[in-house]
């Protein structure tokens, strides 16, 4: 089961923060907008994810709020993921 961590100051933004086995990774989303698709004749329609990336992270930075009981030393790590050149 996936927990989901989502604060009100998320909500002005495609971001939230889940539970991935137990390592909490934020999540941000970059969607397109109609400037992207003037300049990129892959992408399809307006809010389509562009960008992806996930930071591991213990404490939610936006409300503050611890996300867990930290067992050892925090790696950090991230992924990216650009859909824009499919």
């Amino acid at each position: 089961m996936t927990v989901v961590h989502k604060c009100k100051n998320m909500d002005s933004a495609e971001a939230w923060i889940e539970n991935d086995e137990g390592e909490w990774l934020l999540n941000i989303n970059r969607a397109a907008t109609e400037q992207d698709l003037e300049e990129n004749h892959y992408l399809e329609e307006i809010g389509q994810t562009i960008q992806h990336v996930a930071i591991n992270v213990l404490f939610c930075p936006y409300c503050g709020q611890k996300l867990n009981e930290a067992q050892g030393d925090l790696v950090p790590s991230f992924r990216h993921n650009d859909f824009s050149k499919w």
